[in-house]
């Protein structure tokens, strides 16, 4: 057997097409033509014609009243949403370096991805536990700390999509009942914090607090995560008292409202 990553890459024509107007586009400081552009990338003009519709249906180039293309804000969307996760994680880095020595524990930082928790950065005391994901993982969001914290704060049509697309029981633990789910999320919005006592692994469990950005939004989940016979309901005043402030902080750095940033 051969995984898929030793296998040669094929590249989609018409994706590299669309690149190369989009490039096009964005190095001219105008609008250009449909024959422009044909030139510019060296396509037909049917072709070009079928690429720019389809880039203006996704919002990514958008045409004036004189027939010449631009690009829209759907590209500026794609971009800013990239330098918000950097920034996020530039910001948090040297409160989750701290946090981690300071609880001896693993910290992550977890953004909603796809439907799941991407973790984007990851710290660890010299003690902590080696069975925890990294950055680059991705976890389940119904199972996790940084999941459900991140589902509360989502809308209610987002938070039925998970819930539709199905809530595997990985322990006995796990909230896998719609209703009791919904329960949970409603008490981690009074509270701001969410919990994961032995749901994802048995091993393991974990305590997560918002991290909250320029326009209200919550936009990240800071984590505290490692053993369940370290992490547990006794031990969590203790963390939330660790957790809260380091949270707070780095919300501060990202320009959350002053009124949003107590969350205790």
């Amino acid at each position: 057997m051969t995984s898929s990553e030793d296998q040669p890459t094929r590249v989609v024509r018409s994706v590299q097409h669309a690149a190369g107007i989009m490039r096009a586009l964005g190095a001219s400081s105008d609008s250009m033509s449909m024959s422009e552009l044909a030139r510019r990338v060296s396509l037909s003009k049917p072709a070009t014609y079928h690429l720019l519709k389809t880039l203006e249906l996704e919002r990514f180039v958008v045409k004036d009243s004189g027939s010449r293309y631009r690009l829209s804000w759907g590209v500026y969307e794609l971009g800013s949403s990239v330098i918000r996760s950097v920034d996020l994680a530039r910001v948090a880095r040297p409160h989750v370096d701290d946090l981690a020595v300071a609880v001896g524990e693993v910290v992550l930082v977890g953004i909603l991805d796809e439907g799941t928790v991407l973790y984007l950065d990851r710290a660890a005391s010299a003690d902590a536990t080696d069975m925890l994901a990294g950055a680059g993982r991705r976890t389940a969001m119904h199972a996790t700390a940084s999941g459900k914290l991140l589902l509360a704060y989502q809308s209610e049509d987002a938070i039925q999509s998970i819930i539709d697309a199905g809530l595997p029981a990985r322990t006995t633990a796990t909230a896998h009942d719609p209703a009791a789910l919904k329960k949970e999320l409603d008490a981690i919005r009074v509270n701001g914090y969410a919990t994961c006592w032995q749901e994802f692994d048995v091993s393991l469990s974990s305590i997560a607090a918002p991290l909250i950005d320029y326009t209200g939004a919550t936009v990240a989940a800071l984590t505290i995560a490692g053993s369940s016979t370290s992490i547990t309901p006794q031990s969590l005043p203790k963390l939330l008292a660790l957790l809260q402030p380091a949270a707070e902080a780095i919300s501060a750095e990202l320009g959350a409202p002053a009124v949003l940033r107590v969350i205790r």
